[in-house]
């Protein structure tokens, strides 16, 4: 099972409200140990990066080829999402959601990414909505986005959430069968799944996703908030987890959705780094 991480593992600059670049970040990922990368592009919309200029082709070339170099496999990536950091509740603000989600998918169709990670949309109004709703409404919402996306050659994993719609795993396993299409599937997050399931087992919502489960994200907490520690530190099962996984013959990679060095100086981030390596290559191994 090949395992890696998230580009977030080096992203970070404390005490700016910058975030490195994917050269730097990938290249310092490799000199960890790291040949098996999700690049995160939640942060195209918050300019983050530079991938929303017009020399986004350019810098998309430059990571591409960094990657390549240092031989590097780029497995996975994550697209945009509406949040705090990402301004959305306006209709121009929206308009720009969009756009950049599609310039999202563009870089991942011209790095060769296989698949793209998408959160679903929850239930965010007063009004609660019914699960068929739900689904509707996600149809409206990602319809032309993955019509998009799979006409680039990208294919879709939705993600599971630890509140609202698709926190369960037959909320996640509806919304992709609505797509009848190998190239939609799923992606199981570790920590959502520990905090919507209370700390309770998470093996047999992974054996009910089953071949759907296309992408992992992989992290730990203690079941109450979504901390992104890595495996171990927090009570996560790895030993049900890693069993359920290999019950269902995922074929994905292990990624890491690591918080390590969100805090963490300059000095101690390669150090850090190396050993969040050495705890997924032991996860991957172990069981």
């Amino acid at each position: 099972m090949k395992y890696g991480s998230m580009t977030i593992l080096i992203r970070e600059r404390n005490g700016t409200d910058e975030h490195t670049g994917y050269v730097e970040s990938l290249t310092r990922m490799r000199r960890a140990g790291f040949v098996t990368v999700d690049i995160n592009l939640c942060q195209i919309c918050a300019h983050k990066t530079s991938l929303h200029l017009d020399s986004w082709r350019e810098e998309t070339d430059r990571i591409g080829e960094t990657a390549a170099s240092l031989g590097i496999e780029l497995v996975q990536c994550h697209l945009p999402f509406k949040s705090a950091k990402v301004k959305w509740k306006k209709p121009d603000e929206y308009a720009y959601y969009i756009e950049m989600f599609y310039r999202a998918i563009d870089v991942a169709a011209r790095l060769g990414i296989p698949r793209a990670v998408i959160h679903p949309e929850r239930d965010r109004g007063a009004q609660t909505h019914t699960e068929d709703e739900l689904l509707a409404i996600n149809r409206r919402e990602f319809d032309p986005l993955i019509a998009y996306a799979l006409d680039s050659g990208v294919g879709i994993a939705f993600e599971n959430m630890r509140g609202g719609y698709c926190s369960t795993a037959e909320q996640l396993a509806r919304l992709v069968d609505s797509y009848a299409d190998p190239r939609v599937g799923a992606c199981w997050d570790t920590g959502h799944a520990h905090t919507a399931y209370g700390g309770a087992s998470q093996a047999d919502a992974i054996r009910t996703l089953g071949s759907r489960l296309v992408c992992t994200h992989i992290d730990d907490n203690f079941g109450d908030a979504d901390l992104h520690l890595l495996p171990w530190e927090g009570t996560v099962n790895w030993s049900e987890v890693m069993s359920a996984l290999r019950s269902v013959n995922y074929p994905g990679a292990l990624i890491l959705e690591p918080s390590v060095n969100y805090r963490s100086p300059d000095s101690l981030k390669d150090e850090n780094a190396r050993h969040a390596f050495e705890v997924v290559r032991r996860l991957a191994e172990e069981f």
